[in-house]
């Protein structure tokens, strides 16, 4: 037991500790914090409808709009991703697991079945999804085996009466009630 507190002192609260390496306190501390679920679609040059479905988006600022998220530069879908490039982000609601799965999915299915319809300018477009924003791909910074891309928001709409689907402790939840204002 080592002390947890400022000065070791005898009111300081206990707690067991556990040896472990970065990556495991990374993936488990991670695991505990709740991320949004949304789908990321675009289109390859060739018209070829891709997407994936990210946990990693996150505003980035509000002036100019702009999010970002993360995509290994190996993902099937890392092909679409090009600066000037525009992308719809789509914020799933609670009823949308297997939507989610799919996304996650054999890329040669994600697109397979009526989920889906041509959106603007052609971008595959989610549907029932509790928002959807239109983006154009602003930057896209290589880092490792990966990429952190952020995205200029040029549109889109909301459905807030849709609740909205968390993954945490690898396991998808709803969000409950708040707890205060």
């Amino acid at each position: 037991m080592l002390p947890f507190g400022n000065n070791g002192c005898a009111s300081a609260l206990e707690r067991n500790v556990t040896i472990v390496t970065p990556q495991d306190v990374f993936l488990a501390s991670f695991s505990l914090h709740p991320a949004g679920v949304a789908v990321i679609t675009g289109l390859r040059d060739d018209g070829t409808p891709v997407g994936f479905t990210a946990t990693s988006l996150a505003s980035f600022s509000s002036t100019p709009p702009r999010a970002s998220f993360n995509i290994a530069q190996h993902a099937s879908s890392f092909d679409a991703i090009a600066i000037g490039k525009t992308l719809l982000l789509h914020l799933l609601a609670s009823d949308q697991i297997d939507l989610a799965r799919t996304m996650a999915g054999d890329s040669r299915e994600r697109f397979v079945g009526n989920h889906w319809e041509p959106g603007l300018g052609g971008l595959p477009q989610l549907v029932g999804v509790r928002a959807e924003l239109l983006a154009t791909i602003v930057a896209v910074t290589p880092v490792g085996e990966n990429a952190a891309v952020v995205v200029e928001i040029q549109g889109g709409q909301t459905h807030p009466d849709r609740p909205s689907l968390v993954y945490v402790e690898r396991r998808y939840h709803v969000v409950g009630d708040a707890i205060s204002d």
